[in-house]
């Protein structure tokens, strides 16, 4: 099998000129690349929507996992401490809200 690049079209050009400055060391060779170039194309046809959809919340989790991390909350905090009376007050009312799930 024969590569043939026509060299009048911009976008084959620029791929003829990328497979003269391949680096073969990486890649073995040029027919290497472009059989895993070929078996990359092929599988990226092959994934569902859905797939994508769950690739692109897992980066967005991901990202936001990040984000959170980085973010410094603590500073933020302006309540100051409850009194004993406060805080008792509080606690209940959580408890008296809690019921209303029973």
């Amino acid at each position: 099998m024969t590569v043939r690049f026509d060299l009048t079209d911009a976008r084959e050009r620029a791929l003829a000129e990328y497979m003269q400055t391949l680096d073969v060391k990486r890649f073995h060779s040029r027919n290497n690349f472009i059989i895993e170039a070929l078996a990359e194309y092929v599988d990226l046809q092959s994934i569902t929507r859905e797939q994508h959809e769950e690739d692109i919340r897992n980066i967005i989790r991901e990202e936001m996992r990040a984000c959170f991390a980085e973010a410094n909350f603590a500073s933020q905090a302006v309540n100051p401490a409850l009194s004993a009376d406060q805080q008792a007050e509080a606690e209940q009312d959580i408890l008296d809200d809690l019921k209303l799930f029973d």
